[in-house]
C-alpha cells in the first residue's frame, strides 16, 4: 500500500489503520523531512522519499513504485493498492499486481535494482534527473544520461568524447553520497554523452561516449532518440541501470535489462 503523506496524513495515524496486517509505505517529499514526524511514521510503515516537484496521480505512483522497488521494499510477487491525490484528499485508488503491470512498471528478468545500485544512489539520481527535466538549466530545456553500476563493465563499452572532468579526483570528493554534487552533475549532463557512476555512488566519467549498438526489440516503442537507444545499448550487455532525460519532452525514463523499466513524463 502507498501513501503520499500530504495527502493521507489524516488516516496515518489512525489505530485501525496502523494495527492491521498490511504492509503500508508512507511516501515523503523531500521538504517534508521533519525528523519527528518521520521517526513516528516509522513506527507504522516504511517511509520512502520522493522528489519535491509537483507531478499529477500517475507519476507520483510510479515515482513512489521506484523508490520502493530500488531499495527492496516490494517485490514482483506483490500487490499493492495506491492512495493519492492532487490536493489535501484521496481521490485516488489504484490497484496494482506488480508480476502484471504493464503501464506503470514493466520489466525484463530481476526487479531489485539494488543488485546494480545501492538504492541511495538511484534515488539520488533519479531526483537529480526529475530536478533536470522539469527545471532545466538558465530556463532552458536540457538532456541528460546517467548510467548506474557495473562500472568496469560500462567502462569497457565507453570511451571520452572529451576530457573527463571529474579523473584525478579523490573517490570521496566524486561520491555523490558524501559531496553536494547535485549542481555539478547537472551542470555536466549538458555535456555529449553519458555520466557514469559506480554501485556506490562515485562518478566515474561525465562526457562519455557508449561504443555498443543494439537493436530495438519489438516492446520498445519506435522513435527512440540518440540518448535512449544508447540507454538501451548499454543495460542490454551489462547490469547497468540508465536514467535518460529527454530534451524535448522533458520526460525521464529508466532503463534496465536493454528495455524500459517506466517513464515518468514532466510536470505541468
Amino acid at each position: 500500500m502507498l501513501f503520499y503523506y500530504r495527502d493521507v496524513e489524516e488516516y496515518i495515524f489512525d489505530e485501525e489503520f496502523s494495527n492491521n496486517d498490511v504492509k503500508k509505505i508512507i511516501v515523503l517529499q523531500e521538504d517534508d523531512k521533519d525528523e519527528a514526524t518521520i521517526e513516528k511514521i516509522k513506527k507504522i510503515g516504511n517511509v520512502v522519499f520522493s522528489p519535491s516537484v509537483t507531478f499529477n496521480r500517475i507519476n507520483k505512483i510510479k515515482i513512489a513504485l521506484m523508490m520502493c522497488v530500488s531499495s527492496g521494499i516490494i517485490t514482483k510477487d506483490e500487490n499493492l493498492i495506491a492512495l493519492t491525490g492532487i490536493s489535501d484528499a484521496i481521490d485516488t485508488a489504484i490497484f496494482i499486481d506488480i508480476s502484471k503491470e504493464k503501464e506503470l512498471l514493466s520489466f525484463k528478468g530481476d526487479i531489485d535494482l539494488g543488485k546494480s545500485v545501492k538504492p541511495e544512489v538511484f534515488e539520488r539520481i533519479l531526483r537529480v534527473a526529475l530536478e533536470l527535466a522539469n527545471q532545466g538549466r538558465e530556463g532552458k530545456s536540457v538532456g541528460g544520461i546517467f548510467v548506474l553500476g557495473d562500472k568496469e563493465q560500462v567502462l569497457e563499452n565507453t570511451k571520452q568524447m572529451i576530457f573527463n572532468p571529474f579523473k584525478g579526483y579523490e573517490p570521496d570528493e566524486r561520491n555523490i553520497l558524501k559531496a553536494n554534487l547535485d549542481d555539478t552533475l547537472k551542470e555536466f549532463s549538458l555535456l555529449d554523452g553519458a555520466i557514469v557512476i559506480n554501485s556506490d555512488g562515485v562518478v566515474e566519467a561525465a562526457g562519455a561516449y557508449i561504443s555498443v549498438s543494439s537493436s530495438v526489440s519489438e516492446d520498445l516503442p519506435k522513435g527512440l532518440g540518440a540518448r535512449h537507444m544508447a540507454a538501451v545499448a548499454i543495460t542490454s550487455i551489462t547490469n547497468a541501470v540508465s536514467i535518460v532525460i529527454s530534451e524535448s519532452t522533458g520526460d525521464v525514463t529508466i532503463f534496465k535489462n536493454g528495455s524500459i523499466v517506466t517513464r515518468i513524463e514532466k510536470a505541468i
